[in-house]
């Protein structure tokens, strides 16, 4: 009798602790909805929560070109911004997006790209975030007569409206509710009581371009502070509101974007982080092209080979063996194996001095399948 009332309790916790992680990936999908990409074009990496939502396994993504996982069509487009991210440059943009056998989502994208040691881009990390709800409630808005207050009141997004002097004319209980100011505090303010002295003029351009009638105005990010003292980060549309052919005030629909902010900040983190490992690890670790050259190593490949940072560009990672049959044999045995691990060579320094090594090794491969590289790890054996 005891051990059945464990069992469902078991059961039980086990049914909650599910529930709170389905509940907590629903509730923060952009931190976790992460991929990696190699300048061939091919997924190395494939979050869990980026897998789940295309239906998809790790398996079905890792080791495939974005061509093969979104569709010729799509890849046109996104290959000019993963191009722009390889060039160095931090490329963000949102855009409707269709995944094959999925009607068209509307996504935010983040591309950074990720630097190697000689400061070269070998990859992008990409973070993305279907926000297509936001996206056909914003476009709703637009083309609503904005004395709807009441529905605007109650919409899960944050809805203001401003007079053409950016005064606060409405807010709605989300804006309300995430500011942390109570509704009376926003009568007689402006949008620039709230946001960050830094980034007035930014806003106020934006603003005041909507106010002008621009066409196109795009939406724009922006920090704020909130009743707290804290800092926080919005995403916003603006349009403008006619009466009788002429502008009377601004409608704002804004995301709160502190999560996303916050897991780029963590990413870049993270990246250093990556980077302070590979340089501080005591294994000598190196990555080669398809051609066995060295491209990347860490300080602990130059102590245990004695070599020089300037040393290695143009070095094969085969001059490094004493028997390069051995290296053939390394290589061909991850081709067939897809790793290699304590791999048993005899290695030499830069001044010819053999040691005894083990080697561990995964290849690295193309959008043709084909190997365009290794990474690994080298090993002296202890004597």
């Amino acid at each position: 009798m005891e051990d059945t009332k464990r069992t469902k309790q078991q059961q039980t916790e086990s049914a909650q602790k599910k529930e709170r992680t389905r509940t907590e990936h629903e509730t923060n999908p952009f931190i976790d909805s992460m991929t990696l990409i190699n300048k061939s074009y091919v997924y190395e990496f494939a979050s869990e929560t980026y897998c789940r939502d295309h239906g998809r396994t790790r398996k079905e993504v890792v080791g495939n070109s974005v061509a093969q996982i979104w569709g010729e069509t799509s890849f046109k487009f996104i290959r000019k911004h993963l191009d722009q991210c390889f060039s160095g440059n931090v490329v963000r943009y949102e855009n409707w997006l269709e995944f094959p056998g999925e009607e068209a989502k509307f996504y935010r994208v983040t591309y950074s790209p990720y630097f190697n040691q000689a400061g070269y881009v070998t990859h992008a990390v990409v973070a993305s975030e279907d926000i297509t709800d936001f996206k056909r409630e914003e476009e709703s808005l637009e083309k609503s007569d904005p004395g709807f207050r009441a529905v605007l009141k109650n919409m899960h997004y944050g809805v203001f409206t401003f007079d053409p002097e950016g005064r606060f004319t409405f807010v709605n209980d989300v804006i309300v509710k995430r500011s942390g100011y109570p509704r009376e505090w926003y009568v007689g303010k402006s949008l620039f009581d709230v946001v960050r002295p830094q980034e007035r003029d930014t806003v106020r351009e934006h603003f005041q371009a909507t106010v002008r009638g621009e066409q196109q105005v795009a939406p724009y990010e922006f920090s704020f502070l909130k009743a707290a003292d804290e800092i926080a980060w919005a995403h916003i549309s603006t349009t403008p509101i006619r009466e009788g052919g002429q502008i009377v005030g601004v409608l704002g629909v804004m995301l709160d974007i502190t999560k996303r902010v916050q897991s780029e900040h963590a990413l870049i983190e993270s990246e250093e982080k990556y980077r302070r490992l590979f340089e501080e690890s005591r294994d000598a670790i190196f990555i080669t092209d398809n051609e066995g050259r060295l491209t990347d190593v860490n300080r602990s490949f130059l102590k245990l080979f004695d070599y020089k940072n300037d040393e290695i560009d143009g070095l094969r990672a085969i001059d490094t063996y004493v028997n390069k049959d051995e290296c053939i044999k390394y290589m061909k045995e991850v081709e067939e194996e897809g790793f290699v691990e304590d791999f048993a060579v005899k290695l030499k320094k830069k001044d010819g001095t053999v040691m005894e090594c083990l080697l561990n090794g995964t290849p690295l491969r193309g959008v043709d399948g084909k190997i365009r590289g290794y990474q690994g790890i080298a090993r002296q054996q202890s004597r």
